[in-house]
C-alpha cells in the first residue's frame, strides 16, 4: 500500500514542526520513538514558508526536518502544501481567490481560500509540486506522496468569470451543442432558453429558485474541476516518482465531490474521520464511512489518515474522549480495512486556528498525559498486528451509494426538505 521495506500498519499522525525551533524537532524524534510513530505527515500547509515569492523556494528547513526523519527510521507521507497559498499570491493574482454567489470575492487569511479555474493558482502550484518532486523524488524517508489536503473541506464551489468560463467548456464537451443543453435542462419553462454559449452563467444568486438541472451539473462541474487540480499535481509526481503511491485525504460522507470518480485516480484512499464522542451520538457514521472509503477502490485497504486523539476545536462543545475510546475507534478502523492508523496532530499548537485541537503531544510538551500514554500503549499493541496488513473483508451486502443521486435528492425545489439521502443510505 504505502513503499515500505516491510509491510507493517503505520501510525503516527500530522507533523507541523515549522512551528517550533529545530531543538523541539529532536524531543519530537524521542516521543515518536516511544509512541511507536513510524509515518508522520509532513508540509501541508507550508506554502508560504516554501516559498517567500514567486521568483524564491526555500526547502532548507524541509531538507533538515527529511533527513531527520530518515536519521530516526520514521517515513514521510510528503504534503505538496498547495492547500492554502501564500498571502504574495492572492494578492499579486487575486483570480485566485473564489467568488460567492452573490458576487463577492472570498478574502485570503484563512486556508483553502482558492479557486479550483484559476490559472494563476494551477500555474503556482504545479512549479511548486514539481521542484519538491525534482528535490525528494530520492529520499529515503520519502514513503507517500500527499496532494493538497481535504480538497474542497472549505471551498467546494466558486462562481467567478473564470469558472463561468470553464464551466461553458465542460457543457459543450459534455453535450455537444447548446440545444442538448436547453433540452436537458428544460429551459422552455421560466424563459430560460439559450441562444449562446456566452448566456449561460453559474447558477449565482436569483430572485428564486434556480433552474434545478444548472444547478445539478454545476455541481458536477466543480467536483469535476477541484479534480482536475489534483490530477495536475498527480501528473508532476507520477512523472518524477513512478514508484511512490499518491494520495489525498477524503473526508468520508462528504457530498461536494464525487469520491467514486476521484478514485479511479488514487492509489491508496485515505480519510479523516472525527466522530462526534459525546454519548448517545450516532455510533454508526464511522463504520458507514469505513465501509464507504473501502469501497472506493473495490475493497483495497485504506488509510486513516487524520482522526483526534482526544477532542477537536470546531464543533459547538468539543467533547473529551473518554479513556479508551481513541483505542476503540483505532481498532474499529483496522476491523474495517485500514493498514494505517494517523492523528491530528502530533504537537498540540500553540497559537493559530487550531490551538485548541487536540494532540498526541499535548501542550505539557511531555509524555506524561493520558493521551500520549493512550497513543503510546496503541502504538506497543500494534507491533504485533503486521500479519493483518493488506487483508481484505468480503462483503456479503452491498449498498448502492451514487453521488449524483445524492445530489439530485437533495437539490431544490424538491417535494419536502425532510429527505436526508444519508440518513436512508445508512
Amino acid at each position: 500500500m504505502i513503499r515500505s521495506k516491510a509491510p507493517k500498519i503505520f501510525y503516527g499522525g500530522d507533523y507541523n514542526p515549522e512551528q517550533w525551533p529545530e531543538s523541539v524537532w529532536q524531543e519530537d524524534m524521542k516521543l515518536m520513538r516511544e509512541a511507536g510513530v513510524n509515518l508522520v505527515s509532513i508540509s501541508i500547509f507550508s506554502w508560504a514558508l516554501l516559498q517567500p515569492n514567486e521568483e524564491t523556494y526555500d526547502f532548507e528547513w524541509l531538507d533538515h526536518l527529511l533527513d531527520l526523519l530518515a536519521q530516526n527510521g520514521i517515513d514521510a507521507d510528503l504534503a505538496t502544501a498547495t492547500a492554502a497559498q501564500p498571502a504574495w499570491l492572492s494578492q499579486k493574482y487575486p483570480d485566485v481567490l473564489p467568488v460567492s454567489a452573490d458576487g463577492n470575492r472570498i478574502s485570503y487569511g484563512s486556508r483553502q481560500s482558492y479557486c479550483p479555474n484559476s490559472p494563476s493558482y494551477k500555474r503556482l502550484s504545479q512549479a511548486l509540486v514539481a521542484k519538491m518532486a525534482a528535490r525528494y523524488k530520492s529520499h529515503p524517508a520519502l514513503a507517500l506522496w500527499h496532494i493538497n489536503n481535504e480538497y474542497a473541506c472549505h471551498t467546494s464551489i466558486c462562481y467567478c468569470d473564470n469558472c463561468a468560463k470553464a464551466f461553458r467548456e465542460w457543457l459543450a464537451k459534455k453535450y455537444g451543442t447548446i440545444e442538448k443543453v436547453n433540452e436537458a435542462w428544460g429551459t422552455n419553462f421560466w424563459s430560460q432558453h439559450y441562444y449562446a454559449w456566452s448566456e449561460i452563467i453559474p447558477p449565482r444568486t436569483t430572485s428564486t429558485f434556480p433552474n434545478p438541472s444548472q444547478v445539478l451539473d454545476y455541481k458536477r462541474f466543480m467536483s469535476d474541476s477541484i479534480l482536475e487540480c489534483y490530477l495536475g499535481e498527480r501528473r508532476i509526481l507520477q512523472s518524477a516518482t513512478p514508484n511512490v503511491p499518491v494520495t489525498t485525504n477524503f473526508m468520508g460522507d462528504f457530498k461536494p465531490l464525487d469520491y467514486f470518480k476521484w478514485a479511479r485516480d488514487i492509489d491508496v484512499i485515505a480519510w479523516d474521520s472525527y466522530p462526534d464522542p459525546e454519548p448517545n451520538t450516532t455510533p454508526d457514521w464511522a463504520a458507514f464511512n469505513h465501509d464507504l472509503m473501502r469501497g472506493l477502490k473495490n475493497g483495497q485497504p485504506f488509510i486513516l489518515m487524520e482522526q483526534a486523539p482526544n477532542n477537536v476545536n470546531w464543533r459547538p462543545v468539543n467533547t473529551t474522549k473518554r479513556p479508551g475510546v481513541m483505542r476503540l475507534w483505532s481498532y474499529q478502523a483496522m476491523a474495517h480495512g485500514a493498514d494505517a492508523i494517523l492523528f491530528f496532530q502530533w504537537r498540540q499548537s500553540l497559537k493559530g486556528a487550531e490551538k485548541f485541537h487536540s494532540a498526541v503531544v499535548t501542550h505539557t510538551g511531555n509524555d506524561q498525559s493520558r493521551v500520549f500514554q493512550e497513543v503510546a500503549g496503541v502504538g506497543r499493541e500494534l507491533t504485533n498486528l503486521d500479519f493483518i496488513v493488506n487483508s481484505r473483508i468480503e462483503a456479503k451486502i452491498a449498498i448502492l451509494f451514487d453521488y449524483d443521486n445524492w445530489w439530485a435528492v437533495e437539490n431544490v425545489p424538491r417535494p419536502s426538505e425532510n429527505v436526508n439521502y444519508l440518513e436512508q443510505i445508512r
